[in-house]
C-alpha cells in the first residue's frame, strides 16, 4: 500500500460500495420516430456531469442517422446544469452542420432557467410539446 492508496488527511473512507446511484435511476431516456420522421429524445430526470455524457452519446447516435428534425423532449427535467447545457449547445451545433432541424420541448422553470440566465435560450427553437 502506498501513500496515494491511503485517503487523504489519514481518514477512513467511509464511502460504501453501491451508495452511487445508476444512471438509469438519475436519467431516463426513451426515443421514438413518427410516421413523419421526426424524432423525439425524451429526457427524465437530471442533466448533470454524471448523466450528460448518456444524454450525449443518445443524441449522437441519433444525429448520425441523419433525421430530418430531432426533438429533445426535456418536460420530465427536474435539474439541467452547465454539463447538459454544454451537451445541448453541441447538439445544436452538429444538428446544424448535418441540416437537421433541431427544437427543444421546455415547459419547466428547471430547464427554461438555466437556458434564459446564460442567454442560450435564443439559440434554440423552443416548443410547447412534442405533439405536432
Amino acid at each position: 500500500m502506498t501513500a496515494s492508496d491511503l485517503p487523504a488527511g489519514g481518514q477512513h473512507d467511509v464511502s460504501t460500495e453501491g451508495t452511487e446511484a445508476p444512471f438509469d435511476d438519475v436519467i431516463t431516456l426513451s426515443t421514438s420516430t413518427g410516421e413523419d420522421g421526426v424524432v423525439t429524445v425524451t429526457v427524465v430526470g437530471e442533466v448533470d456531469t454524471f448523466t450528460a455524457p448518456v444524454l450525449r452519446s443518445s443524441l449522437d447516435t441519433q444525429l448520425e442517422q441523419q433525421p430530418r428534425e430531432l426533438v429533445i423532449d426535456l418536460s420530465g427535467v427536474q435539474f439541467l446544469g452547465s454539463a447538459g447545457l454544454a451537451v445541448l449547445v453541441e447538439t445544436q451545433k452538429s444538428a446544424k452542420s448535418r441540416d437537421v432541424e433541431l427544437r427543444l420541448v421546455a415547459t419547466t422553470r428547471a430547464v427554461t432557467r438555466p437556458l434564459e440566465v446564460t442567454g442560450l435560450i435564443d439559440l434554440f427553437t423552443i416548443v410547447d410539446s412534442s405533439a405536432r
